[in-house]
């Protein structure tokens, strides 16, 4: 069973959504807790974007940027040890990156949609 649940942050206005799994599954609760962690953070450094966080079995996170295509997206070893600067720093070349390949700007969204990915 899922139920939504969100999380504000003060520093700034930003409502980050989940779907919370509740069952008591080690994996699924670090998961969710490292995936709000990361939407976070990008909503912090790339604002207004719209950012899916999300995990897939085996520890992995899968960032998406929601204007581009769904297909596409950065995966991040969840199951790797990370201290909290180096989830952040990573987090933020995933996003980073996405941009990059969607042709868009890094910082605030302007509501555009990105271009085709960049594959090469």
């Amino acid at each position: 069973m899922t139920k939504a649940s969100s999380i504000h942050d003060r520093d700034i206005d930003v409502d980050v959504q989940t779907v919370e799994v509740t069952s008591i599954d080690a994996e699924s609760i670090e998961m969710e807790v490292k995936a709000k962690e990361v939407a976070l953070l990008l909503c912090k450094t790339y604002p207004d974007h719209p950012w899916m966080v999300g995990w897939a079995p085996g520890m992995t996170l899968v960032v998406k940027h929601m204007a581009g295509d769904a297909r596409y997206g950065y995966t991040i070893d969840g199951g790797r040890s990370f201290s909290a600067k180096d989830l952040a720093h990573t987090a933020m070349l995933a996003g980073g990156e996405l941009l990059e390949r969607m042709g868009m700007t890094r910082g605030r969204w302007n509501g555009e949609f990105g271009n085709q990915y960049q594959l090469d």
